[in-house]
């Protein structure tokens, strides 16, 4: 009997488990065991996408990850979104691609994706194993071949370490992946969280809830890092969204203090467009300065911006001066807010950092310092863009490890 330990019931070790046993045609000789921490596979897959699951992405190529980028493009060329459908086909799932190429089950239900994973290792005869915390890995030759050891009592002749970064612990996800493998001897580069809203300076609370669409760049000690564009969520500490998630790990990995996002506000207008406006509305407009924009943007946020340049919001708007309608309309097009820093693990979707990709097989996924040692998911130091990319990278990784086990096996029976 040949027994593989996925560790890990999230996205990639339910597609490895599965693949697995998909490439040895279902043997009974070959005895696939995932061990999830938690009382219940899959938990994280639940929250993906608002619930919805934003399973994977049409457009997702090597561009939207960040990391050992490199080591990623086997993986992802061999398993690509269009092969990552088929696969949720072939399990009874279909889908429907959104704006962007985000890809959700037809269902929009995130239960579905797990379930159909469910069956699947119901279907395969893969054990479930909840409850279990693999806290202790090594290796141990008996006299004829090395067994890899899981909490110095359950053998096993592949095991696979799919137990995440450190995104989101309330998951099952809080590093475990990272504490096995040093067991191993690997090593861990600095990891932050990633895809997580970002706390800002004496930011007002009188913006929670207000969304605007942005244009945005991320200075980093005065240097300009990032652009990004869409909607900006602001919070009662800072700022969310997903274009600012995209720029969270990079706020998250700098060490410097000094770092601002100059938001564009009227990304629509050109500086002069949005001053011409402003002093149009003073030369024909009546009322108060609250109202000043209400065309333009939210009322909250005007009264926000006007604060900022010391205008009394209940002013008159005939009354603002040449120098008031400029400083305004400069605002406009670059307010500078300081962020403190990103919020922490338990607000990430995933973890920046991890797992050093030199010391495993590009190929195959299995560890260059250990044989039959492989890891798939987010323990890497592959971290993608919102919209389906991380769980692309879930799956594509842990289907490559389970096909390179699954055809391993194989092999084996036919020497």
């Amino acid at each position: 009997m040949v027994k593989i330990a996925v560790i890990g019931g999230g996205a990639s070790g339910l597609a490895c488990a599965i693949e697995i046993m998909h490439t040895v045609n279902n043997r009974d000789d070959v005895k696939v065991t995932v061990f999830e921490k938690l009382s219940r596979i899959g938990k994280k897959i639940l929250v993906t996408g608002n619930g919805r699951c934003n399973l994977t992405n049409v457009n997702a190529t090597q561009q939207g990850y960040r990391g050992d980028v490199e080591f990623s493009k086997y993986a992802l060329n061999k398993y690509t979104p269009e092969s990552n459908i088929i696969f949720f086909n072939e399990l009874g799932l279909y889908t429907r691609t959104e704006d962007e190429g985000r890809v959700y089950p037809l269902s929009n239900q995130a239960s579905s994706v797990l379930d159909v994973l469910r069956f699947e290792c119901s279907r395969l005869g893969v054990e479930i194993v909840c409850d279990y915390q693999a806290m202790h890995l090594k290796s141990v030759f008996n006299g004829v071949v090395n067994k890899l050891v899981v909490n110095n009592r359950d053998r096993f002749d592949y095991v696979v370490v799919a137990s995440g970064g450190k995104a989101a612990k309330v998951h099952g996800t809080d590093g475990d992946s990272y504490d096995l493998l040093k067991m191993m001897g690997h090593k861990i580069t600095p990891i932050a969280p990633a895809l997580v809203s970002l706390n800002c300076e004496d930011f007002t609370k009188a913006l929670k809830g207000v969304r605007s669409i942005c244009k945005m760049d991320l200075i980093i000690d005065g240097e300009k890092t990032l652009e990004n564009y869409g909607e900006v969520q602001f919070t009662d500490y800072g700022l969310s969204g997903i274009p600012i998630m995209q720029l969270s790990r990079f706020v998250s990995m700098s060490p410097s203090n000094d770092i601002y996002i100059n938001l564009d506000v009227t990304p629509d207008f050109t500086k002069d467009k949005i001053e011409n406006y402003l002093f149009d509305r003073r030369e024909f407009g009546t009322g108060i300065c609250e109202n000043l924009l209400i065309g333009v943007m939210n009322k909250q946020l005007c009264i926000t911006l006007l604060k900022e340049c010391s205008i009394a919001p209940n002013s008159r708007i005939c009354d603002l001066s040449d120098d008031e309608i400029i400083r305004l309309s400069s605002l406009c097009k670059c307010w500078k807010i300081k962020i403190k820093t990103a919020r922490g693990f338990d607000f990430a979707q995933v973890t920046a950092g991890g797992a050093d990709c030199s010391q495993f097989d590009s190929k195959t996924m299995e560890s260059k310092l250990c044989d039959n040692l492989f890891c798939c998911g987010e323990a890497y130091n592959i971290d993608g863009d919102c919209g389906g990319y991380n769980l692309q990278w879930a799956w594509s990784s842990g289907r490559l490890a389970g096909n390179t086990i699954g055809e391993r096996i194989n092999n084996a029976q036919n020497q």
